[in-house]
């Protein structure tokens, strides 16, 4: 994770023949710092997957791609709705169920419930192995748990507790729009997918796009730890100031 959180949104996934970033909310010169600290530049990457069209996750995106001639892949409505991407050099449309081959990955985008214009989140595999992503999304639904079902690795929201939202210093509306069906999950919705989706063979769980005013990181970790009892992947946050280390899958 090159980062994670409401000032910007970054994963870098690659392979021994491909490297991917999605989505990015960082400008060019901190995603380029980012990758720099893993060894990778932004010259490097193949392909730009996005999410949706919020700007913590596209807000670097247009002047990268057209920088160094990214390929970018997202669907027409984060496409059309996100104004702030400008001209892209090639752009890929793509649709939930639609896999995407770029040499041995393979990228599977699946529908997400958020106040986005068709948002979706992603599914990779590659060499039997596969990594479930889940963030920005409402409420988990049953194609969520069927897409991240025998995932090595999974990535997944944790954005809020629901306590401290609720006495928290945000307005009505903004409270209201996040605890919705099109907002984000709560640590206890998060520990509800993780019952729901863990299995013997899952090595290592990441909890994402934590609220530094609604959460606290040990609470979102002792509520997926309880969550996964007996299970006992590596357990980690990631963060929104800096990288964490290139994890082998």
């Amino acid at each position: 994770m090159l980062s994670s959180g409401s000032r910007g949104n970054c994963i870098y996934v690659e392979s021994d023949a491909v490297k991917i970033i999605i989505d990015s909310g960082l400008s060019v010169k901190e995603l380029g710092r980012r990758l720099e600290s893993i060894d990778r530049t932004p010259g490097e990457l193949d392909a730009v997957f996005l999410t949706h069209e919020h700007s913590d996750h596209i807000g670097g995106v247009g002047p990268l791609v057209r920088k160094y001639s990214i390929p970018l892949y997202a669907t027409n409505g984060t496409f059309q709705a996100g104004k702030k991407l400008g001209i892209v050099p090639v752009f890929n449309p793509i649709r939930s169920g639609d896999i995407v081959h770029l040499e041995n990955l393979e990228i599977e985008p699946y529908t997400t419930s958020h106040d986005a214009q068709e948002s979706i989140a992603y599914v990779i595999r590659c060499h039997n192995r596969k990594l479930g992503h889940a963030t920005d999304m409402g409420i988990v639904t049953h194609q969520a748990c069927e897409a991240l079902k025998n995932s090595h690795v999974l990535l997944l929201e944790s954005n809020h507790d629901v306590e401290m939202l609720d006495f928290g210093p945000y307005s009505w509306a903004l409270k209201k729009r996040i605890k919705s069906d099109l907002g984000h999950l709560s640590n206890e919705a998060c520990g509800e997918l993780l019952s729901a989706v863990k299995h013997e063979h899952l090595q290592r769980v990441i909890l994402m796009h934590l609220s530094q005013t609604n959460n606290h990181p040990e609470i979102a970790h002792v509520t997926a730890l309880q969550a996964l009892g007996s299970h006992t992947p590596i357990l980690s946050l990631a963060n929104q100031d800096q990288p964490t280390e290139l994890i082998e899958v």
